[in-house]
C-alpha cells in the first residue's frame, strides 16, 4: 500500500488495486511488448479515472460540511469515506452523483482533446500512438463505468441515489428495483463480454442487496 495527499485529501492505494487493474487490462493474456504496453495503459487510465471519480465524491462531501474525508483505492475499485459526517438527503444525493459527474466530465475533456488532435484526414492524428490509446481507453472506462455505476443497483452510486430519492421507508422497494436491474445487467454483460469477473461482481452486488432486503423485512 502507498499513500499520498491530493487537494489535502489523504489517499491510500492498496496493492490489490493494481492486481485488479492489471487483470482487467489483460495481463493474463499479455505476451508481446505491445500487449504489455496496453496493460500498463489500462492500469494508468483506470487509476486516474477511479481517483477522479472518488475526488468528485470527496470534494463535494467536504463542500457540504464533512469534517474530513479519505479516499481508498482497493480490490473492488474505490471509495470515499466521511467519518463523522451527517449529510442531509439532498446533500447525499448530490455528493453521490458528483462521482459519476466527475467521471463523465473527465471523459468529455479527453473527447474534446482527441477531436482537436485529429487532422483533416480522419485516419491520422497528431497524438503519439500510445497516448492516443491511453485517451481512448480512458474515455471508454469513464463512459462505460459511469453507465454501469448509475444503474439503480445497490450499493453502486445509482442505487444509493435511488434509495435517498425514495427515502428510508421505501428501502425494500429500492432493493426490488435493484434486483430487477441487476438481473437485466447481468444478462447483458454476459452476452456482451462472457466475463466471469463481471459475474462475480454481479453476485457481490446481489448478495449486498439481498442482505439489505432481509434486514428491512424483519
Amino acid at each position: 500500500m502507498f499513500r499520498f495527499t491530493l487537494f489535502k485529501i489523504p489517499v491510500s492505494v492498496h496493492g490489490f488495486f493494481f492486481l485488479l487493474t492489471a487483470f482487467l487490462g489483460g495481463a493474463l493474456r499479455a505476451q508481446t511488448p505491445s500487449q504489455w504496453h496496453q496493460v500498463l495503459i489500462f492500469m494508468a487510465a483506470a487509476f486516474i479515472s477511479i481517483l477522479i471519480h472518488e475526488l468528485g465524491h470527496a470534494l463535494t462531501g467536504l463542500r457540504f460540511g464533512a469534517p474530513s474525508t479519505h479516499i481508498s483505492l482497493h480490490s473492488m475499485g474505490g471509495a470515499a469515506s466521511f467519518p463523522g459526517a451527517n449529510f442531509s438527503r439532498k446533500h447525499r444525493i448530490l455528493m453521490t452523483a458528483a462521482g459519476p459527474g466527475a467521471s463523465i466530465a473527465l471523459a468529455a475533456v479527453f473527447i474534446l482533446l482527441s477531436v482537436f488532435a485529429i487532422d483533416i484526414d480522419p485516419n491520422t492524428t497528431n497524438l503519439p500512438p500510445l497516448f492516443a490509446s491511453f485517451i481512448g481507453t480512458l474515455i471508454t472506462i469513464n463512459l462505460f463505468w459511469s453507465f454501469i455505476n448509475l444503474c439503480p443497483i445497490l450499493p453502486m452510486d445509482g442505487g444509493q441515489i435511488l434509495r435517498d430519492v425514495l427515502g428510508p421507508n421505501r428501502t425494500r422497494l429500492t432493493c426490488i428495483i435493484s434486483f430487477i436491474t441487476l438481473g437485466i445487467l447481468a444478462f447483458l454483460l454476459w452476452n456482451l463480454t462472457h466475463s466471469l469477473y463481471n459475474m462475480i461482481i454481479m453476485i457481490f452486488l446481489g448478495t449486498y442487496t439481498w442482505k439489505l432486503y432481509q434486514q428491512t423485512s424483519r
